[in-house]
């Protein structure tokens, strides 16, 4: 399971879309946005009840947890404008992480996926993943206590005793040393994380999505982007229809001037998540760098589809009939 978006410091997306029409990101900092939406079985559409909904902030810190309804539903109240990380866990599903924009609107009506797990299940009804099975009792013991003290009392000196503790009893437990890295972000401590993230990349061979995922980022937003952009690439090659994924390497692209492979990842996220704004607005970013003119009025008229009454939705509109205008203006140059 995915991503943390551990250590952004700017929302570059939004920075891009400042600079270049001023006024478009008015409203940042405000506050009372909410995020809402339903979680289902992927490939059944059944709702799941009782999901464990963990909402994380852009530091990888988490700040709301609830439990979805009968009906699957969900929802957070009262948020800050910024970037979110939301974190779905079921009892027999894999858990699920996707990146959530705020920085504009509030989110309702979002549809989460989760895949069934390939899990043991135990007498009790537990489950848990084959190579956790495999590991002591008693290090999976501290495992589970750790992860509570972590999420649910947001203790994250006393999780990491536990997971520390997990680990001595069983040093190839590559899900502890993730959780370990875990715990160290919630104490602010980015250097412990980053090596404790890569032991578990090293143990686990790259296989575990939480790990790949985490260490890419930190590299990607720490000055290593060599290394950070292939966990990136290895997590999307496990699962290219992450829509996520796909936006995170357009706005990589893009940051390193390579439009073309920003815009083609940016229509696979669009592809993929085709009522998330964010992807409209990182459209609208590149085909504006393009001078693309009635394309950037396409990417404007999707995303007032979906944002058209908020600060940035009027903003949105401004921007529309100013494209217009570069059109106009470029057809009477082709006339004269």
């Amino acid at each position: 399971m995915g991503r943390i978006d551990w250590c952004r410091s700017v929302f570059f997306l939004g920075f891009l879309l400042g600079a270049a029409f001023p006024g478009f990101g008015r409203g940042f900092d405000k506050t009372g946005f909410a995020l809402s939406g339903t979680i289902f079985s992927d490939g059944t559409n059944q709702r799941i009840a009782h999901a464990d909904t963990i909402l994380c902030g852009d530091g990888g810190l988490p700040l709301q947890q609830s439990t979805a309804s009968d009906s699957g539903d969900f929802s957070f109240q009262g948020l800050r404008a910024g970037n979110y990380l939301l974190r779905v866990q079921a009892s027999g599903f894999e858990s699920a992480e996707l990146h959530i924009d705020l920085s504009f609107a509030s989110e309702h009506g979002l549809s989460v996926q989760l895949k069934r797990a390939r899990i043991a299940t135990l007498p009790e009804g537990k489950t848990i993943s084959a190579h956790e099975l495999a590991m002591p009792e008693g290090a999976r013991d501290l495992f589970d206590s750790g992860k509570r003290k972590l999420y649910t009392e947001k203790n994250g000196a006393a999780a990491l005793k536990d997971f520390q503790s997990a680990t001595k009893k069983a040093p190839t437990f590559y899900e502890a040393y993730y959780q370990e890295g875990m715990a160290y972000l919630s104490l602010q401590n980015s250097a412990e994380a980053k090596k404790h993230f890569r032991k578990s990349v090293d143990l686990s061979e790259k296989k575990y999505a939480d790990a790949d995922v985490a260490l890419g980022t930190l590299l990607l937003h720490g000055g290593e982007p060599e290394e950070g952009e292939a966990l990136l690439r290895e997590g999307l090659a496990w699962n290219p229809r992450c829509w996520p994924g796909q936006f995170e390497l357009g706005e990589l692209e893009l940051t390193r001037g390579h439009v073309d492979e920003a815009l083609a990842a940016a229509k696979d996220a669009k592809e993929l998540a085709p009522r998330q704004p964010v992807v409209y607005r990182l459209l609208a970013v590149i085909h504006l760098r393009q001078k693309n003119y009635p394309e950037l009025v396409a990417d404007l008229d999707a995303y007032l589809q979906l944002d058209p009454d908020s600060p940035s939705g009027q903003r949105a509109k401004e921007l529309r009939a100013e494209a217009q205008k570069q059109m106009a203006s470029a057809t009477v140059s082709r006339n004269k």
